[in-house]
């Protein structure tokens, strides 16, 4: 449980003070402060909406560790320039650098504040990867943030070897920024601690950590990492260590409570759905005990997991259609509508005349349709949850009402959507409805993504639990006996 931690808060305010921030600083960020400047590098794993942004401006800030490298997703970095010029009054001189240079705008690597994308800090060399730009590497960083830090998770992707070549001759103050450290499993933390060389405090090397806090054994085709064990120690470990995360409701007394409604959907596409899962228990009937066939086969699986959350999505379209048309009819308010399959989205905000945020739109563009729905009258906002999940804020000033018309597979993007309206400025109780259905894939979605939500929260609150059931094969099982009756 969160205890609000002893700190000097007059000290830490006048440092604050001393630097003319145009943001007055809440009690809790100044225990993220002290925090940081306790124990160096650090991961911020804040609660969605608590600020981790402003936090990670003051701590290099008020240490003058500048000059700073900060790499975010494409979709924020336009965000970070503006926040960096705001909090500070324009006394900081901050830079965004691009994949390519024009004419009109060359890269300045020479301001205080480099800002950059993780798709362009790597670039393929041999079977690894190696930095893109020189800068990143000979530039002297007093301190480097990563921002949706999780981005990092797996060590042999591009990026997170980019990352590693960044972080490994320099003696830079590293913060690790996620609000989503553990998506559902405790390996998922393993590289963030690697990148800010706080791993060696925690185990002794990899094999320890996935044995001990992991579950892992070695299975037929290599080590099984999707187990949580010893997460009560794993927490007290983190904390006395680099971890800092507090829950939104811990420190925002001011912020109303949020109610979570599942609304039936009624489909239209009931013998499409079930030939497709006969079709799906057919094939895994026939490789049923054979391990080795499983494992070959199991990306046909997701294919076919994939195409049976199309067909769900499909089939309740009429519905929500219907409920969409009922609740401008009755004038409720604004409403943020998020979904995964862009055809849907794009239909309904075709058919409602209403914004949409998707794939592909620049961080620019993205902030400019967020100001002109918070500014005009338009009823519904549609927004593709991988897309407007980061990097958006105020909507909370003007919504607090949410639709989920379809489930992700990872519950740290529901928990980032549900965080465009649930944080800091929040005035009225945020209701969040899942637009479900029982005939399709989304029961077994939901409570797949319930049970990875059980592990997130056991290692950030330490809670001691066990789990070693993979959230893959728990859908497949249950899509296998929902075909059977």
């Amino acid at each position: 449980d969160y205890k609000q931690t002893e700190v000097d808060y007059a000290y830490l305010r006048g440092l604050c003070d001393s630097r003319g921030f145009t943001y007055e600083p809440r009690d809790y960020q100044l225990e993220a402060l002290g925090y940081a400047l306790d124990k160096g590098n650090i991961i911020n794993g804040d609660d969605v909406g608590l600020g981790k942004t402003f936090e990670s401006i003051m701590y290099a800030e008020t240490t003058n560790s500048f000059p700073c490298l900060v790499v975010v997703p494409a979709s924020v970095k336009y965000n970070w320039l503006e926040k960096w010029l705001e909090i500070t009054d324009n006394k900081r001189s901050v830079s965004v650098i691009e994949s390519k240079e024009t004419k009109t705008r060359k890269n300045d690597w020479s301001a205080d504040v480099v800002v950059i994308n993780y798709d362009i800090i790597g670039k393929k060399q041999g079977k690894g990867a190696t930095v893109k730009f020189e800068e990143l590497i000979k530039t002297n960083w007093e301190m480097i943030i990563f921002d949706e830090a999780h981005f990092l998770k797996e060590k042999s992707s591009q990026r997170a070897m980019a990352a590693k070549k960044i972080t490994k001759d320099n003696d830079a103050k590293i913060q690790m920024l996620t609000g989503t450290a553990v998506m559902s499993r405790p390996v998922e933390l393993w590289n963030l601690l690697v990148l800010a060389k706080r791993d060696k405090q925690i185990a002794n090397d990899w094999m320890q950590f996935i044995t001990r806090y992991c579950g892992g054994y070695r299975g037929k085709f290599g080590w099984v990492t999707d187990g949580a064990t010893n997460t009560l120690e794993l927490n007290r470990k983190l904390r006395e260590v680099c971890y800092i995360r507090r829950e939104k409701r811990d420190v925002l007394s001011e912020l109303p409570d949020i109610t979570k409604q599942v609304i039936q959907m009624p489909i239209t596409n009931k013998t499409k759905i079930k030939r497709a899962v006969n079709d799906l228990i057919q094939y895994i009937m026939e490789t049923k005990g054979q391990e080795s066939a499983e494992k070959a086969q199991e990306a046909e699986h997701l294919v076919a997991l994939s195409l049976l959350r199309k067909l769900a999505i499909e089939g309740k379209m009429k519905a929500i259609e219907l409920y969409l048309r009922d609740w401008k009819q009755a004038e409720n308010g604004k409403l943020l509508i998020f979904g995964i399959h862009r055809e849907g989205l794009e239909y309904l905000s075709t058919k409602f005349k209403s914004m949409l945020i998707a794939g592909g739109v620049s961080s620019i563009k993205k902030q400019g349709i967020v100001k002109e729905w918070i500014s005009n009258e338009d009823m519904f906002l549609f927004a593709n949850m991988q897309s407007a999940g980061t990097g958006v804020d105020g909507l909370q000033n003007v919504c607090s009402n949410m639709l989920i018309l379809e489930l992700p597979w990872r519950p740290s993007d529901l928990v980032q959507a549900i965080g465009r309206l649930d944080r800091s400025g929040q005035k009225s109780s945020t209701t969040v409805s899942f637009m479900l259905s029982d005939e399709t894939i989304d029961s077994e979605m939901y409570e797949m993504l319930s049970n990875k939500e059980q592990v997130t929260e056991a290692v950030n609150k330490g809670i001691d639990i066990r789990r070693n059931k993979s959230g893959l094969k728990s859908v497949l099982k249950k899509i296998l006996k929902k075909g059977k009756k």
